[in-house]
């Protein structure tokens, strides 16, 4: 039993994720000369920085068609830390219905199968929807 519990928490100290410590909220759109402003706030409540976190982006337009596809990265983060990013795309902000993170291409530390598993999504702007 004791061989056992402390197999467990050797394989929990190599296995770092995200967990949900690391939240990314789509805050604001923003309209500036024909091109849309996404502003995210990414916060981590963990006890280890975020060196990396690169998310493929889908964007859907109002109609559900994927318009657009972009790579962005929330990181770095240090821990116990907020930041904002913001990330410019072509057309206007209107257009926009939903944004789906794809896919993780990139997490430390951590797998980055897990990090999407594990990243939580919200959206403050009603009009569109931030998830995977």
């Amino acid at each position: 039993m004791r061989i056992a519990f402390g197999a467990l928490l050797v394989l929990a100290a190599l296995t770092p994720a995200l967990a949900e410590d690391v939240q990314v909220e789509l805050n604001a759109l923003e309209n500036s000369e024909n091109r849309c402003r996404m502003t995210f706030v990414i916060e981590n409540k963990g006890k280890a920085a975020v060196e990396s976190l690169k998310l493929d982006l889908a964007l859907f337009n109002t109609e559900g068609a994927v318009y657009r596809r972009m790579v962005v990265d929330m990181a770095p983060v240090r821990a116990n830390k907020t930041v904002v990013k913001a990330f410019v795309t072509e057309g206007e902000c209107a257009q926009m219905g939903k944004v789906l993170v794809n896919e993780v291409t990139a997490c430390t530390p951590g797998d980055a199968a897990a990090c999407q598993d594990q990243l939580a999504l919200s959206s403050r702007v009603k009009s569109v929807r931030l998830y995977k």
